[in-house]
């Protein structure tokens, strides 16, 4: 099982700033996922590196290396893609890619066109069997496409696609921070 994990960037979740209270807890929701998706034969972790949830679901896969038995390869767009990240999150993306068992990128050239992002998906999702991705259809962003793509592909296929929804980060936050 080869797992595609994305979602929203820090800024689209209000994150600014990697002590705020919520990265802890997108982490733990992220860490459970990730287990079970380990438990039940997941062997390949996939990730674009952006800020946000991949970035975070990159430290809980460094976190958990020493646990259980897995790869994760970094699959970035194109050359540069980061250039407008913050220096602080260049950084946690970095050490990030260090530990993947594989880096590179899609396309090995800049920015053509947004044409290059439809191929990118495409790309992710014919080089994995399941995707793990963090999109509410209520708070729309650049997500959709890629969604809209794996729906697509599941319906020609055994593509699972588990869709994380606020609902569900609330849920996580009450029986685990409330109780």
């Amino acid at each position: 099982m080869r797992v595609l994990i994305l979602g929203y960037r820090s800024y689209e979740l209000g994150i600014f700033s990697h002590t705020q209270k919520e990265v802890e807890v997108l982490k733990a929701f992220l860490k459970m996922k990730i287990i079970e998706y380990l438990e039940h034969g997941a062997e390949w972790f996939i990730l674009q590196n952006y800020p946000g949830i991949d970035m975070y679901a990159g430290e809980v896969l460094q976190d958990l290396k020493d646990d259980y038995s897995f790869q994760y390869a970094i699959l970035k767009p194109f050359y540069e893609y980061d250039e407008r990240f913050k220096e602080e999150d260049k950084l946690i993306l970095q050490d990030i890619e260090s530990h993947a068992e594989f880096s590179s990128y899609v396309y090995k050239r800049m920015y053509e066109g947004p044409r290059m992002f439809r191929e990118i998906n495409q790309f992710l999702i014919d080089n994995t069997t399941d995707a793990l991705i963090f999109y509410d259809e209520s708070t729309e962003s650049n997500l959709k496409y890629i969604y809209d793509d794996l729906l697509e592909n599941s319906s020609k296929s055994d593509y699972n696609i588990e869709r994380i929804q606020f609902d569900d980060l609330n849920d996580f936050i009450t029986y685990q921070y409330d109780n």
